[in-house]
């Protein structure tokens, strides 16, 4: 409360400049008035009844021109402040003033669309910047609040027409945004069964970023699906170009599609070669089975007693307990083994890059701020 009233000072100054020209003017009566409520107003202000005393203030305080500015400050200080409602009745009430001139309505329509973004209205709020959107003013705000509330409304067709109205005014290019909302309608289209619109999109998603590994990935998973694993496999290539750090997420739909082609060379040739190129104890451990599985016992534990010794920590300990032969070593040696092996579980957790937002799940645009594929990997 202390904090409000310092904030609402300003506003009294305003008022006070306010009483003291119409005091010195010719009309006195009205000022006396004026100068009882001045000070009511300022007595509600430091006994902290900020509600009372902004009451006051804007009352006292009539709307023109030159009084206008402090209004406005002050109904983006209550939406800043969280106090939405606040800010929306002081908007509501300058708005419903016929003396203002054009451009002033115009920015306190500004402002009410802000409230209503900021309290969740999004019907609302689209409404009133759809209809600045026609005024002769800068647009830039009103295109930029459209494009966010079609994207919380998943109008992924509005989202794409606002994105690129965004780059038309001159702004920074929006490819990553744009491939993404591709990669949206993708998704809905492999729901409504309508293969041919989703490839049709995430070709689209590509060519306006080549590097979006979600269009990859969907492109991968639609051909495995229509049974190309081939195909499939050409994009995983281009998931592990793109970003090599999202090929454990994916690991086990790759390696199907070697098993499901009869690749059983190519998959440990795959295998060997990312493993020596990016160290990840997810691929580490695919690696050491499938080393075991098609060149024995003695190659997969030694490749995995080398990884140890060369780094010894609790994912390659962890790895080479699960390879160990326990037929070979005493029972406290071996109970020693099942322990080092459970304790150190991989698992693949993801970190937001632009706000530090950290998730199990993976989510191409961060629920915190709502940035399109600045996820990572990050594994435990």
């Amino acid at each position: 409360m202390i904090e409000y009233a310092a904030l609402l000072l300003p506003l009294a100054a305003a008022s006070g400049w306010f009483f003291a020209s119409k005091y010195y003017g010719p009309n006195e009566s009205i000022s006396k008035i004026d100068q009882t409520v001045y000070f009511q107003g300022l007595n509600y202000l430091l006994n902290e009844k900020t509600d009372k005393a902004i009451d006051v203030f804007i009352d006292l305080l009539e709307v023109d021109n030159e009084t206008v500015g402090v209004h406005m400050a002050l109904g983006s200080l209550f939406r800043k402040q969280g106090e939405v409602e606040k800010a929306i009745r002081l908007h509501q009430n300058l708005i419903a003033r016929p003396e203002l001139d054009p451009r002033t309505r115009f920015e306190i329509l500004n402002e009410l669309g802000m409230d209503y973004m900021n309290a969740g209205l999004l019907d609302r709020a689209e409404t009133l910047f759809l209809e600045l959107e026609k005024n002769k003013y800068p647009k830039k705000n009103h295109i930029k609040q459209l494009l966010s509330i079609y994207q919380q409304e998943k109008e992924w067709d509005k989202a794409i027409e606002y994105a690129n109205k965004f780059e038309d005014l001159g702004h920074q290019k929006k490819g990553i945004l744009l491939a993404q909302l591709n990669c949206e309608l993708a998704e809905e289209a492999v729901s409504d069964n309508n293969l041919t619109a989703a490839r049709s999109y995430l070709k689209k998603a590509l060519k306006l970023n080549s590097l979006c590994v979600r269009a990859s990935t969907l492109s991968a998973v639609l051909c495995m699906k229509e049974g190309q694993y081939k195909l499939a496999l050409k994009f995983w290539e281009e998931v592990k170009n793109q970003n090599i750090s999202f090929v454990p997420v994916y690991i086990d739909s790759v390696l199907s599609c070697f098993d499901k082609l009869g690749m059983k060379k190519e998959k440990l040739n795959f295998l060997s070669k990312i493993v020596n190129k990016f160290e990840s104890p997810v691929l580490t451990q695919h690696f050491i089975l499938l080393l075991k599985e098609q060149n024995g016992y003695d190659q997969a534990y030694s490749y995995a007693k080398e990884k140890l010794l060369l780094q010894p920590d609790l994912n390659n300990l962890s790895m080479f307990a699960n390879i160990s032969n326990r037929h070979h070593v005493d029972n406290d040696l071996n109970l020693l083994l099942d322990l080092f092996s459970k304790l150190h579980q991989n698992k693949i957790a993801y970190h937001c890059t632009n706000c530090g937002f950290d998730s199990d799940s993976l989510h191409w645009c961060c629920p915190s701020c709502k940035s399109w594929d600045t996820v990572k990997t990050v594994i435990h």
